[in-house]
């Protein structure tokens, strides 16, 4: 397929994952080994008392920030589903709101108690995730007082993109009514398909009716949201995934996110809890009934998938997240996505196996981990009066460019040179051992240099193997180098 890049040159773009990996096979990762996240695996691990006193240090009064609140309830499990979460016991779901709400308030308290800086952080975008954060519009009587506290005792931008995310039964349109009233602005809806059998055999309890009821719902509203949808699951086929897409851009959806089934293990990672399909004996048996598609399908049910959305006239930024042009200022992506990835901003993280950032002007970064495990954090919160941390990284050197380079590159934003030269003292195409690799990526057709020459930006074959690109060229080839460290 041809399309033509953002300086106006016709190229040919590979809508096949398989072909695509077969030019690039340093690249290959099964699906059952895959364990990239954007954060950084690397760099000096610190205890809970040692990132609570860093946190004390650090500068961020003034500086843009992103405020995230975990809530990891769940009407049903997912199981593909390796997230922070837990089911709402049976019949006791006002009580276990109201026990969320109150945790989510006092771990925000305890912070804002304890560091002057962050009621001063500029906090330009907020999001409630889960697990199913849009429970807590079954009950304005917890959600209200969450978002109150919020607005009482942040510095909120004027323009603050206000999030939270749901499924298509928490989105009707009374939730909507109230998440309105309380000022969200945008939406983030997980679907995953359209195929009534595909989501009973994922044990997700929603119909194709409900999700298109849901997005109707959303539509109605006038605001910017996203539908998430995935391929390579059970029962899908390049068919069905190209159905799905045709629906849902015949609907207008403003955002389509498109992910391939990754069976990692997020819990031995630190970030996440056991999907059922991580279980070995239930993988293992899966495969041998083969139920998982092969990986030609899976390849060919994105290439359908991406036809579909670059015919609508949609383009991924982030990586992975398609949008209509025109849904969003400033470049067409997510105010939380800009400050997340683009920017790599502060990002002030609560809640169970929460997880976020201290960034700043600085030249090294500290990733902040919340405890994980569910119980451990309701126990703790109840029993201290201390700070839930689980444990910090601190990355300096090539690790903390590499992982600011992958959190740009995932914006699926320019690179801006000047930037890193600036903050870093690194000249991405001449330094080691960025230059080598920028080079490489370029001559891949994986990268291209945008704004005359000032900066760099996937292609849309780079977009597709963004995850991949992180991983193999920023968080190993260039986080892990012994090159000289760069000074400015």
């Amino acid at each position: 397929m041809s399309v033509t890049t953002t300086d106006g040159t016709p190229v040919d773009l590979e809508l096949n994952l398989g072909r695509l990996l077969d030019r690039n096979p340093q690249l290959q990762i099964p699906r059952d080994e895959y364990n990239i996240n954007v954060t950084s695996n690397e760099g000096d691990r610190l205890g809970a008392d040692e990132l609570a006193a860093e946190y004390g240090r650090f500068p961020g009064a003034g500086h843009p920030a992103h405020l995230y609140f975990h809530l990891p309830l769940c009407n049903y499990i997912c199981h593909f589903c390796n997230y922070v979460k837990r089911l709402v016991p049976r019949g006791k779901e006002d009580g276990a709101l109201r026990l969320w709400s109150d945790l989510l308030i006092e771990e925000s308290r305890r912070y804002l108690d304890r560091y002057d800086w962050i009621p001063r952080a500029r906090i330009e975008s907020f999001y409630i995730g889960g697990g199913t954060a849009a429970l807590l519009l079954n009950s304005p009587e917890y959600i209200r007082p969450l978002v109150e506290h919020v607005r009482e005792n942040y510095d909120l931008s004027d323009e603050i993109e206000f999030n939270i995310e749901g499924n298509p039964e928490n989105f009707q349109q009374h939730h909507l009514e109230t998440a309105r009233e309380l000022g969200f602005n945008r939406f983030s809806l997980g679907v995953q398909s359209l195929q009534d059998e595909v989501n009973d055999f994922t044990k997700r309890r929603h119909s194709t009716a409900q999700s298109i009821e849901a997005i109707k719902n959303l539509l109605a509203t006038g605001c910017p949201f996203n539908v998430d949808m995935m391929f390579g699951l059970p029962y899908q086929t390049p068919e069905s995934v190209r159905r799905d897409m045709e629906i849902l851009t015949g609907l207008g959806v403003p955002t389509i996110t498109i992910y391939r089934l990754r069976n990692a293990d997020r819990e031995e990672m630190g970030i996440g809890n056991r999907a059922v399909w991580n279980n070995p004996a239930v993988r293992e048996r899966l495969i041998r009934e083969g139920r998982f598609p092969e990986l030609d399908s899976t390849y060919a049910m994105r290439q359908e998938a991406v036809e579909v959305l670059l015919e609508q006239g949609y383009y991924p930024s982030p990586c992975g997240w398609w949008s209509r042009p025109g849904t969003y200022e400033g470049g067409n992506i997510p105010q939380t996505s800009k400050n997340k990835w683009e920017h790599y901003n502060t990002m002030i993280a609560y809640g169970p196996g929460a997880y976020g950032w201290l960034t700043g002007d600085q030249e090294e970064f500290l990733q902040t981990h919340n405890i994980t495990d569910i119980s451990k954090y309701v126990s703790f919160m109840q029993n201290n009066e201390g700070l839930p941390l689980n444990f910090g990284r601190r990355l300096s050197g090539h690790k903390a460019i590499g992982t600011a380079l992958g959190f740009n590159f995932k914006a699926n934003q320019p690179i801006d040179l000047a930037r890193y030269q600036e903050r870093f003292g690194a000249d991405l195409l001449e330094m080691e051992p960025f230059a080598s690799a920028f080079t490489e990526l370029i001559e891949r057709g994986l990268v291209e240099k945008v704004n005359d020459g000032t900066a760099l930006k996937p292609t849309l074959d780079g977009e597709a193997l963004h995850e991949e690109i992180i991983f193999h060229y920023f968080h190993q080839r260039i986080g892990l180098s012994d090159a000289p460290v760069c000074r400015r």
